[in-house]
């Protein structure tokens, strides 16, 4: 037995929070999936990687250059078709856990986080051009990203919304998808929980004897876990599930499956980069480290406010978040001009 089937075996999911069409054409990701991954992630950050750090994409480029002048079109029939390819190979997941995993998500550009009718019409010329029902589409979640994510799943179709580190930001998500089910109780969504950045934010504030040091993060979850289970019964069978991101170890004395196996399990999903699944694939079976977090979340949260704002903390987190997103976004368009550019020119 893996690592990624012990958590299976516990009721988690594991998603891969990676994407290329080498990764797809090469057949690596098929043999994932055969490993378990159960779903993909994506993100503006991602693409840009894929597409500045090799050739891959080139001959598509040039080939798209000759139709259409706009580096996002260009961008997005790329994105777009990586994402449908992905589906396709994640399809007999999505049937086979009745349409309940083998998702693939795809964001929206991240410039429209504070607009939500534009959002909404990204979202839906996104979901148009993809045609696959495991597709997500990825929303920031800011107050605009949470109520546009209420008005697609009513409208039918799948949300992740990412960026999540505020717990009221997440309870505000819960409830968005509550109500929708008023209008459409089919409509999939994860709520993108994220974590590592929490700690590295908290614990360059405080001394490292501190007892929430590298534990903040794993509070948080727990207590946005602690009212998932309090809301799971009115959800039914197609319930919101919470999905662990930003999960790879920012400190260098952490073990790689810190954020694997410390946090909550049963119906949640966790994202992981390449190297995480490795790792785990590769390494003897593991377990938790015994934080004893589970039933001491609410006390140790308590103790949080006496020391720092946490709410402060998160939406700092969330702003950052979206500005990183952004200039990975710009930078992406730039790396497809410049292709071009060099391409034309040789």
């Amino acid at each position: 037995m893996t690592n990624i089937e012990n958590l299976i075996n516990k009721d988690q999911s594991i998603w891969l929070d990676s994407i290329s069409n080498q990764m797809i054409e090469s057949g690596d990701l098929k043999n994932l999936i055969s490993n378990g991954i159960s779903g993909i992630t994506s993100n503006p950050s991602i693409f840009e990687k894929a597409i500045s750090s090799s050739d891959s994409y080139d001959k598509k480029i040039l080939k798209l250059s000759e139709t259409y002048t706009s580096s996002k079109e260009i961008f997005e029939i790329i994105a777009t078709d990586d994402i449908r390819n992905a589906a396709d190979l994640l399809s007999h997941v999505y049937e086979n856990s009745y349409q309940n995993d083998g998702f693939v998500s795809l964001e929206v550009d991240p410039h429209l986080a504070n607009d939500s009718e534009k959002t909404i019409i990204e979202a839906e010329k996104l979901w148009a051009k993809v045609d696959r029902k495991n597709l997500m589409i990825k929303i920031p979640g800011t107050e605009d990203g949470i109520y546009a994510t209420k008005q697609l799943l009513e409208n039918g179709i799948n949300v992740n919304i990412t960026l999540l580190f505020s717990f009221e930001n997440y309870k505000k998500t819960l409830e968005a998808f509550i109500e929708s089910k008023n209008k459409n109780k089919n409509s999939k969504s994860v709520a993108s929980f994220f974590i590592s950045r929490i700690d590295t934010a908290v614990d360059n504030i405080i001394d490292s004897k501190n007892p929430l040091f590298h534990k903040m993060a794993i509070i948080n979850a727990f207590r946005a876990y602690d009212l998932f289970l309090s809301k799971k019964e009115k959800m039914g069978n197609n319930f919101q599930k919470l999905l662990w991101a930003s999960t790879s170890v920012k400190a260098k004395e952490l073990n790689q499956e810190y954020y694997t196996y410390n946090l909550p399990l049963k119906n949640t999903i966790n994202t992981l980069p390449l190297e995480t699944i490795d790792y785990l694939l590769k390494s003897k079976i593991l377990t938790s480290n015994n934080l004893e977090i589970n039933d001491n979340f609410k006390d140790m949260y308590e103790s949080s406010k006496n020391q720092f704002d946490f709410e402060k903390i998160t939406n700092s987190l969330l702003l950052n978040g979206i500005k990183l997103f952004q200039e990975s976004y710009d930078s992406l368009l730039d790396t497809i001009d410049q292709k071009i550019s060099k391409l034309i020119n040789k």
